[in-house]
């Protein structure tokens, strides 16, 4: 089973090089490394310039196609069976065999379609809330669990999803794309798991990032897209209530989930409604899965 790595950078020419390195360092070596750069200006090509990573593949776009075009311009150049991504801030912890393990688990249960690995603090070595996948807190970060939906700093997918569920949305540019897929890949018969044997330390550089204000904005506006084109609408207007208040308070202004909401009133007549199965709901639900919120 061939593995692929998928690194989408912008403007992170130093934590890149230490993701890089840490790539390296396992054994044994992933298949390929591909690293698509959004039109860094920050002289990110110069990594690439003196032939010190023969093996990487390195693409520079003409233009900042964010998180899930980036994705899916790597995804249709992989080679991979399985492709294997990981932020341009973050590293794998240690060297070890982490490609092989996640190849084994792909193997060992042909149901699975995605693997979301234990994300840990790069400064703090503490696991953050946000990062963990499951509702459920206060479960074992150290224990595999069956799960509805991953964390994109660090995770595996297997090909034939996305032959059988689509490409991330393009137009997403920023956030929720992994719930998007989420949701295709339960209703089309994939497990997710969470797989704490393969940690990642995220240093969660600002550097490379918009304002807090346009990433809530666009939060807000995909939220809402991913609840109209997959729940039902009770489950949208719950949803468009509950993050107006959290991102009021989080932004300190109404001014921003104004701005999402008006974002999504555009965008939804571009998009297409495709509910899951009530059997997907009642898998979700039972997994304690994300539908209310």
């Amino acid at each position: 089973m061939k593995i692929s790595v998928i690194i989408i950078c912008y403007n992170r020419k130093g934590e890149l090089s230490q993701c890089i390195t840490s790539l390296l360092k396992q054994d044994p070596q992933a298949d390929e490394i591909l690293v698509i750069d959004n039109a860094s200006s920050d002289g990110t090509e110069d990594l690439f310039a003196d032939g010190r990573y023969p093996s990487i593949q390195y693409i520079k776009l003409d233009e900042n196609l964010g998180v899930a075009g980036g994705r899916n311009y790597g995804i249709e150049r992989a080679i991979g069976d399985v492709l294997f991504f990981i932020d341009d801030d973050a590293l794998l912890e240690k060297p070890g065999n982490a490609f092989e393990l996640v190849a084994e688990r792909f193997e060992r249960d042909k149901n699975l379609g995605i693997v979301s690995f234990k994300i840990v603090n790069y400064h703090s070595r503490t696991m953050q809330r946000e990062e963990f996948p499951h509702r459920d807190k206060s479960l074992d970060p150290d224990r595999e669990f069956e799960t509805t939906y991953y964390i994109g700093c660090g995770h595996a997918i297997r090909r034939e999803l996305f032959e059988a569920c689509g490409p991330y949305p393009d137009d997403y540019f920023y956030g929720f794309e992994e719930l998007d897929l989420s949701f295709r890949a339960i209703d089309k018969g994939n497990r997710i798991i969470y797989l704490p044997d393969v940690v990642v330390l995220h240093m969660k550089t600002t550097r490379g990032r918009m304002g807090d204000d346009q990433q809530w904005i666009y939060s807000y506006r995909n939220r809402l897209a991913v609840s109209y084109k997959y729940l039902k609408n009770v489950h949208l207007l719950f949803l468009m209530f509950v993050w107006f208040v959290k991102i009021a308070k989080l932004s300190s202004t109404v001014s921003v989930p104004v701005i999402g909401i008006r974002r999504f009133m555009a965008y939804r007549k571009h998009l297409e409604r495709t509910p899951v199965s009530n059997e997907t709901l009642k898998k979700i639900r039972r997994l304690k899965g994300r539908i209310w919120y």
